[in-house]
């Protein structure tokens, strides 16, 4: 059986990338390469990770040794495309690419590049998303999708929601919400294999507005909300 080969954009110091490559490794047929982007993940990154899992997720960064992986100057550039066309790589996964992805690199694997954003769409595009939605009392949960050159805007794969039972903390459903996310990762990967999927398959996700980052207020009000039990997920 030929084997899909499927390449992984991340960057060295991204905290989930060890849970994701196990996820899409895991999934039958497929070769991995991870494609690492010389600029890491930056400082304010990190610390946000860390506020939000406060200790309950271990990060698992790249570690070098264990991973079939190359590194390139930027996930745009003339030699990731390179890469990708010697490697044959076939769909591209984006781990928390430090870039915004351009048309020439969206282009180039047979069956696109998909990604999976904390966030259900089409309502909750941006950023905050799991906030956002704690706020307006709807369901917290990831999306996955094709990416196009906007914003979370591409045809959408599938949608799962996060079961928040009352009383949770904050950094509870966070954690939560990053191991459904990497789950979802592999899922994603085996949907468009077994399904033969490329953007052209799926309607065009509606529009919707794009989500700034939540106000440290309203954050507190957020985990203040989950605390005592006030959240109604909507559904």
């Amino acid at each position: 059986m030929t084997r899909a080969r499927i390449g992984l954009l991340s960057s060295q110091g991204y905290p989930l990338l060890g849970y994701v490559v196990d996820r899409i490794s895991a999934v039958r047929g497929t070769e991995v390469l991870v494609i690492i982007d010389s600029k890491d993940v930056t400082d304010r990154d990190r610390r946000l990770f860390s506020e939000r899992t406060d200790g309950g997720l271990f990060p698992r960064p790249f570690d070098g040794g264990s991973y079939h992986s190359a590194t390139v100057d930027d996930h745009n550039g003339e030699d990731a495309l390179r890469l990708i066309r010697e490697e044959q790589i076939d769909l591209l996964v984006n781990v928390c690419t430090p870039r915004r992805i351009r048309s020439g690199l969206l282009s180039e694997p047979r069956f696109g590049v998909i990604n999976v954003h904390p966030g259900v769409l089409p309502k909750y595009r941006g950023a905050s998303c799991c906030e956002w939605a704690i706020y307006y009392d709807d369901p917290v949960g990831v999306s996955a999708h094709f990416m196009d050159e906007g914003l979370d805007s591409g045809p959408i794969i599938f949608t799962r929601t996060l079961d928040v039972t009352p009383g949770q903390t904050y950094s509870q459903v966070r954690v939560g919400l990053y191991r459904l996310w990497a789950d979802a990762c592999g899922e994603a990967v085996a949907e468009v294999l077994d399904r033969g999927l490329t953007p052209g398959a799926l309607p065009p996700q509606p529009g919707a507005p794009v989500f700034k980052p939540i106000p440290e207020a309203l954050l507190i009000e957020v985990k203040d909300k989950l605390e005592r039990g006030a959240y109604r997920t909507g559904r």
